[in-house]
């Protein structure tokens, strides 16, 4: 029975999803709740109702508060109060939010109350002069205090969520599991370092369905005849347990039936399969897991007939190639790595005032070989020389290059000079930058100064997000300081590198098999890329950092091409 002499309350224990439950978060919350309900004289039978469930409090959808609201407008007993144990626990959408859920309490007559004390009773500025009251000489003492509890939390959240969601999409990047595993797979804990760490393996009683899939799929039978073997072997879709919109109550069950042909489709494109991850979180970039799958990538390539391939390439990276023919023709590659000096010029080209390249080939002879050839025929007669004399011209020329001893040493006084130069730039940049992000804190004060001082709803969410925004610009502010420092020994390093490259430039230019990448090198070598005949006579224009060797020995003869083909280049 109600006490009629004593306030009535209801008590709100809320924690973020189901998992708290089980740590007795919304039993400790109801205790403290209990607490702080007899210490203001409200008797036990007086706890009209004790709400307790899982609700994120970072979303403005509060459908569970809107069903407290509902249970005290309905309630034919009048409510005095709504207890919690913090603010951070009603909310963590910051004040305006707050404010607004704190109004509808109060619109029906309802004060809320916290266990820490924080929220403060309302008084009226003109109480002392008789019965005057006004919306704006009423205000809570406490607003300031609750404002802050309020942002805290919403701080709270944001650096939980960073913390936790970063950790997730940090473990996936290095290959490692955080969700629910595929079907087939099973999640095992493993130890790294000494840290708990997740990884898929084979489930034993559901794995042999598909791998099965995979086998079928990739002898060639058809999809309808592989699901009825899969469906015959006695399979049945994985049971999973439907929740409620509140995710608090087990509804019903999905699952448990026979596969079907769209289903077997969705299963053999899954890569994980393969001990490969590609998802939102690794950039829709597939990388290898750090556990094997159920099957290899080739036999998930056969499965998926084309229609996606994992391609492995020789650097470990992989691709997924979508509409892929294993047995097409290969189609010619811009920057075929068996022709990569096909960025040398053609002379007769340049005899037309033609800037042209060489092209690069394989023309089958009568014995059915391949000849791998450097030709050009645009607009004059064809040249063709033979790739290995080609590639054998380049490599002499190449490695009598010699860098000149004394402008290294000019290189790295000169580095030094700008770094002087530059140093006084830095020091005045940083120097802008401490006091633009002194200037942006002074700000952001002020922001929240105002925000404290105000009482309008509308201006204190605009005054929050502009707080927020501040931030992100003092963030940004820190990061360009610290990008743009350099050091004297940043300028020794590179001084190191370059006397690497210019001692051992054969190395340097000759290691690089992609033709775009030579190309770009050679342009640091020559003043102009040089043509295939200047090559040979040892003409080509260098630029100042490099010279010939004095043995260099022009070869002629190797200006030929192979018998039979037209015309001839004459020396």
């Amino acid at each position: 029975m109600i006490n009629e002499s004593r306030p009535t309350c209801v008590i709100d224990c809320r924690v973020s999803d189901p998992q708290q439950l089980k740590g007795g978060g919304l039993d400790d919350q109801e205790l403290i709740c209990r607490m702080v309900a007899k210490r203001m004289g409200i008797v036990d039978e007086n706890i009209l109702k004790i709400f307790k469930k899982p609700h994120s409090a970072t979303t403005t959808e509060r459908d569970d508060f809107e069903e407290i609201v509902d249970f005290i407008k309905n309630s034919e007993i009048k409510v005095n109060y709504y207890i919690i144990k913090s603010i951070d626990r009603f909310t963590r959408c910051g004040y305006p939010e707050y404010l607004k859920l704190k109004a509808e309490l109060e619109n029906v007559g309802v004060r809320m109350i916290d266990s820490h004390g924080i929220i403060q009773e309302k008084i009226n500025t003109l109480a002392h002069l008789g019965d005057f009251k006004y919306k704006w000489s009423e205000f809570s003492p406490s607003e300031s205090s609750e404002m802050m509890e309020a942002y805290k939390g919403k701080a709270e959240a944001r650096d939980i969520l960073g913390r936790m969601i970063g950790a997730e999409i940090y473990l996936v990047q290095q290959g490692y599991a955080v969700r629910r595993p595929v079907d087939g797979m099973v999640n095992k804990k493993i130890f790294v370092n000494g840290k708990n760490r997740t990884i898929r393996e084979f489930d034993p009683e559901r794995g042999p369905y598909f791998v099965r899939m995979f086998e079928m799929r990739a002898e060639g039978l058809a999809d309808e005849e592989i699901v009825e073997k899969i469906n015959a072997m006695g399979f049945k879709t994985k049971v999973m347990n439907r929740l409620n919109k509140k995710r608090d109550q087990i509804i019903g069950h999905r699952g448990g039936i026979p596969l079907n042909v769209k289903q077997l489709q969705r299963y053999v494109q899954v890569v994980e399969y393969a001990g490969v991850k590609c998802e939102k979180w690794t950039n829709h970039k597939p990388i290898k897991a750090n556990y094997s799958g159920i099957i290899s990538i080739d036999l998930w390539n056969q499965a998926n007939r084309g229609k996606k391939y994992i391609k492995e390439n020789e650097d470990g990276s992989l691709e997924i190639i979508h509409n892929f023919d294993p047995n097409r023709t290969k189609r010619r590659l811009r920057n075929n790595p068996l022709f990569p000096n096909k960025f040398i010029r053609c002379p007769l080209c340049k005899e037309l005032g033609k800037n042209k390249t060489f092209l690069g080939s394989s023309p089958v002879g009568r014995s059915g070989v391949g000849n791998p050839t450097y030709h050009c025929a645009r607009e004059h007669k064809y040249l063709g020389i033979p790739k290995k004399v080609f590639d054998e011209s380049i490599e002499n020329f190449v490695k009598n290059l010699k860098f000149e001893p004394n402008f290294l040493n000019g290189l790295e006084i000169t580095l030094l000079n700008k770094y002087r130069q530059r140093e006084k730039e830095i020091v005045d940049d940083s120097s802008k930058i401490h006091q633009s992000i002194a200037d942006l804190k002074a700000e952001q004060a002020a922001k929240i100064n105002a925000i404290v001082a105000t009482t309008s709803a509308t201006v204190r969410k605009q005054l929050d997000q502009e707080v927020e925004e501040l931030e992100e610009k003092i963030k940004k502010a820190d990061q360009e300081r610290i990008r743009i420092r350099i050091t004297e020994d940043d300028i020794k390093a590179f001084v190191r590198w370059a006397k690497n490259i210019m001692e051992h430039p054969a190395e340097w230019l000759l290691n690089q098999g992609d033709a775009s990448k030579r190309e770009v090198l050679f342009g640091l070598v020559f003043e102009e890329i040089p043509t295939y005949e200047e090559i040979l006579n040892g003409t080509a224009k260098l630029s100042i950092v490099f010279r010939l060797s004095s043995d260099f020995i022009k070869d002629e003869n190797q200006l030929v091409t192979l018998r039979g083909i037209e015309p001839r280049l004459q020396p």
